[in-house]
């Protein structure tokens, strides 16, 4: 029974995850800029280092 319940709750996953709505709104693109930020800032630190 696991055989089968296993795969097809893969399957619902992945389906629901794809059909989720894109949300373009002011905080998300702030998030993304901040993040962005973090990992420039990251990157610099590593490539100072070596």
């Amino acid at each position: 029974m696991h055989i089968l319940i296993f795969p097809a709750g893969f399957i619902l996953w992945y389906l629901a995850y794809e059909a989720k709505p894109i949300i373009n709104d002011e905080v998300t693109l702030s998030w993304e800029e901040n993040k962005t930020n973090k990992r420039n800032k990251l990157l610099n630190i590593i490539n100072e280092s070596f």
